[in-house]
């Protein structure tokens, strides 16, 4: 009977404990997955870990199964490099064993019995599935905290040495001194595998930052030359502005009708480019359309606008301008070289009550490359490039905004959701 029980609290705790580990995956990586998925192959995972448990092979070998098992889990569901989740879900085994083994010497030295430290008895069934009840708080807390969850999963770390330091000079029980100095030092592996997993973290945020300003700085010298482009057949318009005034005197002085609406024709083209329709009513954005509509037409691309944009809201025109930039930015590089039938450009603002949506649609033939479930950039230069929509999600996460892509039916879309607030003037 007693084997019965063993066997159902394994099943359900080795379950319990593959899920939370994928779910720190999720959280601490920021990967996007089905839970439900996740739970279904976390269920059949411990089925198998449950009946390597029975056949009595050492725990050793059990964990690195499971460790096999978890990468396969989370190769899976994320198709994602293996690396980092491969170093979150050894040191989680670790984690998992250590308080463990903390709980069940707590619990010995409470009730003055070393049978609660052995693997065989209901003791220690009951110390696993108290850490299973800390490893559900931790995950509630972790997910309330948000970005915080990294201070929770530290003050785990700190604690679970504290808690053997605390084991090691105590003399309620009897721990077997090799087993001592181990946990020691698994504690402080842990520990030490949290401060590299932070500066990792910080290290690849600055790498990032500086490349979204390298990327940044592009493109405002191309949006300067735009400009300087723009401002140059402004000042050649003006400059010939009276000799224009005086062919048009003369050929109406002649009753020469005709001849002069040619003329005035002729001239409607730059005047046109001059002259920029107002879009959201902020100077640094409308230029930006109108600069990047300019560019589309001038390479026979066609753009279609759709733009209700709220006045007065609290949406700074820098996150706007890095937004619109890199999304339509994106848009023309990837029709540049498509069919005529390709070659568009939809361009969609709304209001949706507080809520904001840009959608940018283009024309593509295929869906594009994508690596870890990021986009890849198609330029030769990867150093340069592809950081756009990271810096469109830099600025949307500003107003608790998300990013979504999708690809179908030779059209690929970017929808970003702003929340916003209007703004007395």
């Amino acid at each position: 009977m007693m084997g019965r029980y063993q066997i159902i609290s394994f099943l359900f705790t080795n379950g319990l404990r593959l899920f939370f580990g994928i779910y720190l995956v999720m959280a601490v990586l920021k990967l996007s997955g089905d839970r439900k998925r996740a739970g279904v192959l976390s269920a059949c995972a411990a089925v198998m870990i449950t009946l390597l448990s029975c056949l009595s092979i050492p725990q050793i070998y059990i964990t690195s199964a499971e460790i096999i098992i978890m990468m396969l889990m989370i190769r899976c569901l994320f198709q994602t490099e293996l690396r980092m989740p491969l170093f979150l879900t050894f040191f989680y085994e670790i984690a998992v064993a250590l308080w463990e083994f903390l709980i069940s010497a707590v619990l010995a030295i409470l009730f003055r019995s070393e049978d609660f430290l052995d693997r065989n008895t209901l003791g220690f069934l009951a110390a696993v599935w108290i850490v299973r009840a800390l490893i559900l708080g931790i995950a509630f807390l972790a997910a309330k905290a948000g970005e915080g969850r990294n201070k929770v999963i530290s003050g785990v770390a700190v604690a679970g040495l504290f808690g053997v330091v605390f084991l090691s000079g105590q003399s309620i029980i009897t721990i077997d001194e090799e087993q001592m100095t181990t946990w020691i030092i698994f504690s402080m592996l842990i520990l030490l595998a949290v401060l590299f997993f932070y500066l990792t973290r910080q290290y690849e945020m600055e790498k990032k930052i500086a490349q979204l300003e390298q990327e940044k700085n592009e493109l405002l010298m191309r949006d300067y030359r735009l400009l300087k482009n723009t401002y140059a057949t402004n000042a050649k318009l003006f400059h010939d502005f009276h000799n224009h005034i005086e062919a048009l005197y003369r050929y109406l002085e002649k009753d020469r009708t005709a001849e002069a609406v040619r003329y005035l024709e002729s001239l409607r083209s730059p005047t046109n480019a001059v002259t920029q329709p107002v879009w959201v009513g902020d100077e640094a954005v409308d230029y930006l359309i109108n600069s990047k509509i300019a560019l589309a037409v001038s390479q026979n691309i066609r753009v279609n606008t759709n733009i209700e944009f709220p006045r007065r809201t609290n949406i700074r025109s820098v996150d706007l301008v890095a937004i619109l930039g890199n999304l339509l930015d994106n848009s023309l590089e990837a029709v540049n070289n498509e069919e005529d039938s390709l070659r568009f450009i939809n361009l969609t603002i709304r209001r949706i009550n507080y809520m904001l949506a840009i959608k940018v649609e283009n024309g593509c033939n295929a869906a594009p490359a994508a690596a870890d479930g990021e986009l890849q950039t198609s330029k030769t230069d990867k150093t340069l490039h592809g950081w756009g929509l990271q810096s469109v999600r830099t600025a949307a996460e500003r107003y608790d905004g998300t990013i979504e892509t999708e690809y179908s039916n030779h059209t690929f879309c970017a929808v970003v959701i702003l929340s916003f607030e209007a703004v007395e003037e």
